[in-house]
């Protein structure tokens, strides 16, 4: 019992728990292509809207640092910089997109209670009928 408490206990110092956000980032124009300067602090998966266009791309998150995202359009290029923290990813705010937590849980929202039943009497039965 104590090898598998210690092995815990050792496991569980050298394998730190980080919780990295994810993002979908939405841009106002079609992607050519998305490449990032460290692949090892961060990836990014373009994916196709219902129109067939890319338009959204997909940041995941996975060890602490700093990188930037270049985002290549057919007429022009843009540079995304992107810190992970241990508790947050922090995305410099260019033009042309738009920014989404996934991680984020959603905001509470109250469901109405569904319609009284009005009380419906019993049948009533006359003379044995």
């Amino acid at each position: 019992m104590k090898k598998l408490f210690l092995t815990a206990l050792i496991l569980m110092n050298i394998l730190p728990a980080a919780a990295f956000e994810n993002y979908m980032i939405i841009s106002n124009t079609p992607v050519k292509s998305v490449a990032v300067k460290d692949p090892e602090i961060a990836d990014v998966i373009p994916v196709f809207t219902i129109d067939n266009q890319k338009k959204i791309l997909l940041l995941k998150s996975k060890k602490k640092g700093s990188t930037k995202i270049f985002v290549k359009y057919t007429t022009e290029e843009k540079v995304l910089e992107v810190k992970v923290t241990a508790k947050s990813t922090k995305i410099k705010p260019v033009d042309g997109f738009e920014y989404f937590v996934m991680d984020e849980p959603p905001a509470e929202i109250e469901i109405p209670a569904p319609p009284a039943n009005p009380v419906i009497p019993p049948p009533v039965i006359k003379d044995g009928e």
